[in-house]
């Protein structure tokens, strides 16, 4: 699945990794049925009721301890991107990656890879520390410079938790009116990262 308007943290994940499709390797889908999710090994995402769907959970780069996950809020419609492939374009969507590594060290140093690469192709309009369910993350906000993609606007959370870096995105079109930062908040409130 090669689409264009993914956001450039997975663009920049595989390039580091000389990855460019997932696999298509998916984990159980327990979001409807059960009220969760997990990716990876160590992070759990709740069903909170919200209106999300999850669109997919993967074990992207399992063995370099990378998962990728991403929901979708509202209708989609066909959408062809440069490459001439038609996709579904959501109202909104979150992408989420995890990485799991051998050290705190290590899960800190690629976060600040992934946060130096949103800052470098996004224009950022505002950045602030927050905590939620316990866990500390920096939130950026930003829209997107690159003209070709479909979406308008995003806001991203960086954490570590131990071992674990997280980067989640929060994109939407133009006309998507609900507020972004209620919703990240919302979604990172039902996020619980467990202990080895």
């Amino acid at each position: 699945m090669k689409l264009k308007f993914l956001p450039c943290l997975l663009f920049i994940i595989f390039l580091l990794t000389g990855c460019s499709v997932f696999p298509a390797k998916e984990q159980e889908d327990t979001w409807t049925d059960s009220g969760y999710v997990t990716v990876g090994h160590h992070l759990t995402i709740k069903n909170s009721g919200n209106g999300l769907s999850l669109l997919n959970n993967m074990d992207v780069l399992s063995a370099d301890g990378l998962y990728y996950a991403a929901f979708t809020i509202g209708d989609f419609e066909p959408y062809e991107n440069s490459d001439g492939d038609t996709v579904n374009l959501y109202d909104a969507q979150f992408y989420l990656v995890l990485g799991e590594y051998s050290n705190s060290t290590n899960a800190q140093n690629n976060m600040n890879k992934w946060l130096t690469a949103a800052k470098e192709n996004y224009q950022i309009l505002s950045e602030e520390e927050i905590t939620c369910n316990g866990q500390p993350y920096l939130l950026i906000t930003y829209r997107f410079i690159n003209e070709e993609n479909p979406y308008d606007r995003g806001i991203s959370a960086f954490g570590v938790s131990e071992n674990s870096a997280v980067c989640i995105e929060l994109t939407c079109r133009k006309n998507f009116e609900n507020d972004l930062r209620t919703l990240m908040m919302d979604f990172l409130d039902n996020c619980t990262f467990n202990a080895d």
